[in-house]
């Protein structure tokens, strides 16, 4: 599997990466069950519920303004809780709250959907790029920008540094 192939496929493996978790989480010491374990496994949930809201956000030409700043918030606080779900699970490790080759299999499965969700991310900035690109005609009015203010916030938050 590539970065490259579908985005749906970072849920397929958010879905693994939660299902894996929960599965070597479930018989761990009593005394971290309700700390390390508890967050370990809230921080995998979380990640698939982000990923799927912002799945059901649909982006289009008439709600580009409304929609994919929300969609990519969605991405970013998913790609975040990842980020500490292997910041976490290495703590584990150490505290031997779950074994080292769990810990491992886990950061290894992390950073996979970190790629996929990177990859997903950039295609959606991609493509928000290529929308403005095709409505840039409804900005420009002599000197004025039209259709609200978000346009200029939401360009830097797709990564886009100029006005068209």
């Amino acid at each position: 599997h590539h970065p490259g192939d579908s985005p749906l496929k970072v849920l397929t493996y958010g879905n693994d990466l939660m299902s894996y978790v929960l599965r070597v989480t479930q018989n761990s010491p009593k005394q971290y069950r309700f700390t390390f374990i508890t967050r370990l496994q809230n921080l995998t949930m979380d990640v698939v519920e982000l990923m799927l809201l912002a799945n059901n956000i649909y982006v289009t030409k008439a709600n580009i303004t409304t929609t994919a700043e929300k969609r990519l918030s969605y991405q970013h606080q998913a790609l975040s809780k990842l980020q500490a779900l292997n910041y976490f699970s290495k703590k584990k490790k150490k505290y031997q709250a779950i074994t080292f080759k769990h810990a491992t299999q886990i950061n290894k499965q992390g950073i996979i959907c970190i790629q996929y969700l990177q990859a997903w991310i950039k295609s959606d900035r991609s493509r928000y790029q290529k929308i403005y690109a095709s409505l840039s005609w409804l900005f420009w009015n002599g000197h004025t920008l039209t259709l609200g203010g978000h346009r200029r916030e939401f360009l830097a938050s797709v990564g886009r540094q100029q006005l068209l």
